[in-house]
């Protein structure tokens, strides 16, 4: 039986924090909030994606540049330990923003170029974007109303440009700060419904037999070729070993 990955720590946030924002990081590499989001998105929507595919995306197809095998190690399993949390959440586990990513008080706060939540945002983005022609296939269209809130909602601390043009799409009386802290007391739901509609298309695709429970689209990957996350492993002993075989997968 595969081990169970340990849920994701504080220090785990804090080592992929540092690792990620090291100007030894490629260029356009992730933040650590942006990979929160994307993981999120990822992990909770109606197509499971292997690290091995979703790893290189995090430095912007380019290397990581890990100085030791052991470096590279913690960072995959810190990250491999966020991404399982992200699933957890998906089939029942309590749904939240991991440690690192909190929200600032005062809602105007959240839309800085520095802050948590709007990297969070962004990388929420990112991670739909790659699914979102399976979103927009399988998602109900009954629901596109719905659909459309929640992913405002997710998406509202993106930036300032974007969070201004929802606010002007509702035309509405309240104040853009206002319309902030409702969007911030309803992002917890919001999480929650995103995660559940996710699963449920998942589910329903399962049980069709309409997924492809390999890696999608991308040039195939030898077993015995180098994994492209970076690690020095060989593919069939690093992200290899992650195919998803049922309907609750956790990934090494």
């Amino acid at each position: 039986m595969r081990e169970r990955v340990p849920p994701f720590t504080g220090s785990q946030a804090t080592l992929l924090a540092h690792f990620l924002s090291s100007p030894k990081r490629p260029k356009d590499t992730l933040s650590y909030p942006q990979l929160a989001g994307f993981l999120f998105s990822l992990g909770n929507g109606p197509e499971l994606i292997p690290p091995s595919e979703w790893i290189p995306l995090v430095f912007n197809d380019q290397e990581a540049l890990y100085e030791t095998k052991d470096e590279a190690e913690q960072v995959l399993q810190a990250m491999m330990a966020l991404y399982n949390d992200c699933i957890r959440e998906r089939t029942g586990g309590s749904v939240a923003l991991p440690p690192g990513c909190e929200i600032r008080p005062w809602p105007m706060d959240n839309l800085s170029a520095d802050a948590p939540l709007s990297q969070w945002a962004q990388g929420f983005g990112m991670g739909y974007d790659y699914l979102a022609e399976v979103w927009d296939e399988y998602t109900p269209d009954e629901l596109d109303e719905d659909f459309g809130a929640l992913l405002m909602t997710l998406s509202f601390f993106t930036s300032m440009k974007l969070a201004e043009v929802y606010h002007q799409e509702t035309k509405g009386k309240r104040s853009l700060e206002r319309f902030a802290q409702t969007v911030i007391e309803i992002f917890p739901d919001a999480m929650r419904e995103y995660a559940h509609l996710g699963r449920a298309i998942y589910q329903v695709r399962l049980e069709a037999g309409d997924l492809n429970l390999g890696p999608s689209s991308h040039t195939k990957i030898g077993r015995n070729d180098p994994c492209p996350c970076g690690s020095g492993k060989k593919f069939k002993k690093c992200c290899g070993l992650s195919g998803v075989t049922d309907s609750s997968p956790m990934f090494h």
